[in-house]
């Protein structure tokens, strides 16, 4: 007789401007800002049903990626082959559309070759990433065969974007289970290996990463979070001793790893700063890490998901001295008091002040959990308050993203779950291993409402074993879209189909804040041009709005570090299109030409 338990603890693992020519387009829509014209539809009606809130279609099979993650799964149920692979959504080619990195599994880097009926037989080559380019209408190619080092072929985890070396191309950092990859973009779609010469060195499990300029001098550097140790000559069983019932050990079995702080020395060589930077957690369990301006003084701070022990949230002193915020912020435990088993982590104002609150996702008896910022890093545990507790506590969260899905002027929420333990069912009558994604509808005060049954919500009709979870406008047409990981399974991509579009930003250097302003001169809406992590991922870094039905955005506020901040008029004032940005000879920001 299976039993029922609240939580699976048997000794397994239970965690839980305006470009040219594209004036009148962007003014086709008047769509929080300042009083404008009524929108016009941009989908025919019958392509969604007038009762759904949040409208996508699958096109994974007319997308053209054909990827399968590979777990590397054996019998000897290590813990890696839980943890599933990241994705970044960027433009690897420079042609003006997102591209998609997908980061492969394969065999585990098993000591002396241990042997295993469900290891890959010797002699075959180990899958690689692989890197998929857009034709600008979310048809994909492989490129990888032609994308130089990005075919990596180790057990990898999750990857982050950024200009590492300011050359201008995006760089990809990928953490493997392993040695970790710094991996040189050209531009063109092609990479080259420059760890070794990088100084870069992280051999043990890493899992997530970010780029971010932490001493505001121009250049990026990385902060890496360190998962646990592992001996995968000698994993412990965990589970009852039948067969079929051997199962993953709880991460509470193994020891955590220090994350570290890589200060970059501005030419694309790094320094091991983590000491010197006042990063310390020697006992943590990353599993994901976030920057963003949490206070509001320019300088990013950084907050990590950590998988049953506190997480941290770090406060940027400035000149790259960060020091722990966690207690007084109230970000380390939940609203009970206890740590969690964080996964994933997203960012963005839920509830219209102008601050950036959090979203961290969990295991199952636990709920995800929504930390509303209250000011002077001070926060307060609002799931309860927000809809989301009941919602959440039975699925196993990983990905997650804080996105304008609708494009209403509210942020709306995507959670990606999926049981990490493939024979969960003997142990817990109520769970599954693969789990239907969540969609909640944000009413831009803090509050959601689930809409997962509604008839448009396509991300959550199929049972999956989510893991990361990203949105993007894969086919250009100005509305985020979404490309979901499975551990051990392809992709899901999903086309928004919603009646709106947005309002998108490029130019910002990396990490900059950018604020649309109404009619009344007031700013109404707030973004990072940051890539969102969500779980092992890195999303497209430009920001993007939504704007309430009949309103207009009459300027931009943007600010980059600690800089003033300058404000570029909007004549005329902009519904939805694209914003181009460049700096002018004076170092300021002007529309593009």
């Amino acid at each position: 007789m299976r039993r029922a338990a609240r939580r699976t603890r048997p000794d397994v693992q239970a965690r839980a401007v305006l470009a040219p020519g594209v004036a009148a387009a962007v003014l086709t829509l008047a769509a929080a800002c300042g009083s404008g014209e009524q929108p016009s539809p941009a989908r025919p009606a019958a392509a969604r049903p007038d009762t759904a809130t949040l409208f996508f279609e699958d096109i994974t099979a007319a997308s053209g990626v054909d990827f399968v993650h590979d777990a590397g799964a054996t019998s000897f149920k290590h813990l890696p082959e839980t943890m599933g692979g990241g994705a970044a959504l960027f433009d690897a080619d420079e042609d003006g559309d997102l591209d998609l990195y997908l980061v492969q599994g394969g065999p585990l880097p098993l000591p002396g070759g241990a042997p295993d009926r469900f290891v890959h037989p010797a002699g075959v080559a180990r899958p690689t990433n692989r890197l998929y380019l857009n034709d600008g209408r979310a048809r994909f190619e492989d490129a990888t065969a032609r994308s130089g080092d990005a075919a990596l072929a180790r057990y990898g985890m999750g990857v982050a974007v950024g200009d590492a070396n300011a050359d201008g191309h995006e760089d990809l950092y990928v953490t493997v289970l392993g040695d970790d990859a710094l991996l040189a973009g050209d531009g063109r779609a092609r990479f080259r290996d420059v760890t070794a010469a990088s100084g870069l060195r992280e051999p043990g499990w890493t899992t997530g990463a970010v780029f971010l300029d932490a001493d505001d001098d121009g250049d990026l550097d990385l902060f890496v979070t360190s998962y646990v140790a592992v001996d995968l000559s000698d994993p412990p069983w965990c589970g009852e001793r039948r067969e079929g019932w051997r199962s993953f050990c709880h991460p509470d079995r193994f020891p955590g790893g220090e994350d570290r702080f890589w200060r970059n020395r501005g030419d694309g060589t790094f320094e091991d700063a983590t000491l010197a930077a006042g990063f310390s957690d020697p006992s943590g369990k990353g599993l994901c890490v976030l920057a963003s301006d949490l206070d509001g003084d320019g300088r990013l701070d950084l907050y990590v998901a950590n998988d049953g022990t506190e997480n941290r949230l770090y406060h940027n002193l400035g000149g790259g001295r960060f020091a722990d915020a966690t207690l007084v912020s109230g970000t380390g435990v939940d609203r009970y008091g206890r740590s969690e088993a964080s996964m994933g982590v997203a960012a963005g104002d839920v509830d219209g002040d102008l601050d950036f609150d959090l979203f961290l996702t969990g295991f199952d008896d636990e709920s995800d959990t929504l930390y509303s910022n209250l000011g002077g890093l001070v926060f307060d545990d609002r799931t309860v308050q927000a809809g989301l507790e009941l919602a959440t506590r039975l699925p196993v969260g990983f990905g997650c993203v804080l996105e304008d899905l609708d494009l209403d002027g509210a942020l709306d929420l995507v959670i990606a779950n999926g049981h990490i333990i493939d024979n969960i069912a003997l142990y817990h009558d109520g769970q599954t291993h693969a789990q239907r994604a969540l969609l909640f509808q944000g009413d831009g005060s803090g509050r959601f409402s689930d809409v997962s049954r509604q008839p448009g919500a396509a991300p959550a009709r199929e049972p999956l074993v989510g893991r990361a979870l990203l949105a993007g406008d894969l086919d250009g047409d100005l509305r985020p879209d979404l490309v979901l990981t499975q551990c051990g399974g392809p992709p899901r991509i999903w086309r928004n189909l919603a009646a709106r579009r947005g309002l998108v930003v490029s130019g910002l250097p990396h990490g900059a804040r950018v604020e649309l302003v109404d009619a009344n001169g007031r700013s109404c809406a707030v973004r990072e041009a940051l890539p969102a992590p969500s779980y092992l991922g890195s999303g497209p870094r430009d920001p993007r709005f939504g704007l309430p039905e009949g309103r207009r955005a009459q300027a931009l506020r943007v600010r980059v570090g600690t800089r003033a901040w300058q404000t570029i008029a909007l004549d005329p004032p902009l519904a939805e299109g694209r914003i181009r940005l460049q700096r002018g000879a004076d170092g300021r920001f002007e529309l593009a030409r």
